[in-house]
């Protein structure tokens, strides 16, 4: 009985993973929210592999699922995809799905989002900045402090610097970390 009814599990999983590549987006939908809830090791697996398409609509779909299921596994390979220069423009989502996660090594990374990333990626990160504690060196807020500079010099490669309001917000974000070089 149990062999019978891991099968059929297994069946439905099988099922679920394929409809992550539907073009019915409602099936989609309901498909990576199921994933989300099974959660698991291969699940995971499974979706950290999607975040290496070419198609968004398919990282995003594997981002929100990876959102619901919170394992950590999930935070360098989401990273990975954010920075892939081809992704470029295509990361609000998975920028988004981050901040279910512990991002606390990923400092910098999460200060370059804020940087060179569109408004709702900025906005994610400064999320992320505001609610979690981070692990961090004198080296990696002199990185952060580097970046800020090239931003305020070259304003053309920070997206959105000149609205007043993301400025005011990012440098409230750089200043309380600048604060610890202060010690």
């Amino acid at each position: 009985m149990t062999t019978i009814k891991n099968q059929r599990n297994k069946e439905e999983i099988e099922k679920l993973k394929s409809n992550m590549f539907s073009s019915d987006w409602n099936l989609v939908k309901e498909s990576a929210r199921q994933l989300g809830e099974l959660g698991g090791e291969e699940i995971t697996d499974f979706l950290i592999t999607l975040l290496d398409q070419s198609d968004s609509s398919i990282r995003d779909r594997a981002a929100l699922a990876l959102e619901e299921i919170r394992d950590n596994r999930a935070v360098e390979p989401l990273l990975r995809a954010i920075f892939k220069k081809e992704n470029e423009g295509y990361t609000g989502t998975m920028v988004f799905a981050l901040e279910s996660h512990d991002c606390s090594k990923h400092l910098t990374e999460i200060f370059r989002i804020m940087f060179y990333q569109a408004y709702e990626c900025k906005m994610s990160a400064i999320a992320i900045l505001d609610t979690q504690i981070f692990e961090f060196t004198k080296e990696d807020l002199m990185e952060i402090k580097d970046m800020w500079q090239k931003c305020l010099r070259n304003p053309e490669s920070c997206p959105e610097i000149e609205n007043e309001e993301v400025k005011k917000e990012m440098e409230e974000s750089v200043n309380g970390y600048l604060e610890y070089l202060k010690e």
